[in-house]
């Protein structure tokens, strides 16, 4: 992957500190959830203690969608995100030291603090500097960037653990997480102002209800926010469908690896093809065939069909992120200012993935989890209807 190569409206040294934030952040976002098992062994949690922490990060993705955009455009947006890293290793030098609940929720919902304002932010930088011809390439690269953090760092926990605790393991972890905060730091003041040259690159300011007159913008919304329910709890209710299915507990182990394999490999060929043919067509395509593939997934009971779906859906589940944010960016091209538009955007996607696994839950206790996955299959293509509306809709310049 050439996340560095051409067309592209600042050098290459802001774009290897960005995509180095976006492998911490996305490494050390695992991290935190993986370390849950090990805290709730250690502290006696019940299950709804367990869930609580991990609300309390993902609860922060909606809350801080919004200001990320202000914080951005006010002091730019690479120093937000290394003050986003200064903040989630707190968390985790907190969690190393507190092993109290009441104490882990505080220091967890720094975590989520930090982890809520990265992508709105890192997405409005990677639309504001690149070319729009190849957005969906330098998209596609950059969300597949994260899945290195995610693969690489947070595997590496499960080991540590095994050596030093998790307490030692979460103290190693925000020593490392601190010192790179540090370096990102001085290397920011080493250089020009960083938020001097992204106004350069960025248009005049805009009010955010103008944004939201805008139909393709918030056709594009739309989209993501079915496309965000469809996918984002597969992952989820995956492993209890397998089971159903007669998959032995000692193979879901693989799926993992392979599910994560596929993000990767989606995330790249899909915002590849992007480029050549467009956003609409390739997210339509998309929908369609992750809709098709969930279905099949459900409903049939050859385990080889059953392997095959699982494996090519963790390629559509998250690939189609690049190509979500390839057309949100296009519908506010004219404009130029992207960081309140990717705000509002990962506010409506956030909200969707957040109560989508409430929904489908619901549905499984209520009708079992294949009509729950039927459900999954369903918004994916109703995800259509709002794409087709956005390929309908002229460009609607927005006035601030």
């Amino acid at each position: 992957m050439n996340l560095f190569g051409r067309q592209w409206r600042l050098p290459s040294s802001r774009l290897a500190q960005l995509g180095s934030l976006h492998i911490l952040n996305d490494g050390f976002l695992a991290s935190y959830l993986l370390l849950l098992p090990f805290i709730a062994r250690s502290q006696h949690l019940n299950l709804t203690q367990v869930g609580s922490l991990g609300t309390v990060i993902s609860a922060a993705s909606i809350v801080l969608a919004l200001p990320a955009g202000y914080l951005a455009a006010k002091f730019g947006g690479l120093r937000t995100l290394v003050a986003a890293l200064f903040v989630y290793a707190t968390g985790m030098l907190g969690a190393g030291v507190f092993g109290h609940y009441y104490w882990l929720l505080v220091v967890f919902g720094l975590g989520g603090i930090g982890f809520g304002v990265f992508h709105p932010i890192a997405f409005a930088l990677i639309a504001k500097w690149s070319v729009k011809e190849t957005r969906g390439r330098a998209m596609g690269n950059f969300t597949a960037i994260g899945d290195v953090g995610r693969i690489g760092i947070s595997a590496a926990l499960s080991f540590v653990v095994a050596y030093i605790g998790w307490q030692n393991t979460a103290l190693v972890y925000a020593t490392v997480a601190l010192v790179a905060a540090v370096v990102f730091y001085r290397f920011l003041r080493s250089q020009q102002d960083t938020s001097s040259q992204e106004k350069k690159v960025a248009g005049p300011p805009m009010a955010l209800r103008a944004i939201a007159k805008n139909r393709r913008f918030v056709l594009a919304m739309a989209a993501s926010a079915c496309d965000g329910f469809a996918s984002a709890s597969l992952y989820v209710f995956l492993p209890f469908l397998l089971l159903k299915r007669g998959v032995s507990p000692a193979f879901l182990g693989t799926f993992t690896g392979a599910f994560f394999v596929g993000n990767l490999l989606g995330k790249v060929m899909l915002g590849r093809t992007v480029d050549k043919l467009g956003s609409i067509k390739v997210f339509i395509a998309s929908e369609i065939l992750m809709a098709g593939f969930i279905f099949m997934l459900a409903n049939s009971t050859a385990l080889p069909v059953i392997v095959f779906c699982a494996v090519v859906l963790g390629a559509f589940t998250k690939g189609t992120l690049p190509v979500l944010q390839a057309m949100l960016s296009e519908s506010v091209e004219h404009h130029g200012n992207f960081e309140k538009a990717f705000g509002l955007s990962a506010l409506v996607a956030s909200t969707a993935v957040t109560v989508a696994p409430f929904v489908l839950g619901f549905v499984s206790d209520k009708l079992g989890i294949i009509p729950a996955f039927n459900v999954m299959a369903v918004v994916a293509l109703c995800a259509i209807v709002p794409a087709t509306g956005y390929a309908l809709s002229r460009p609607n310049p927005i006035r601030s």
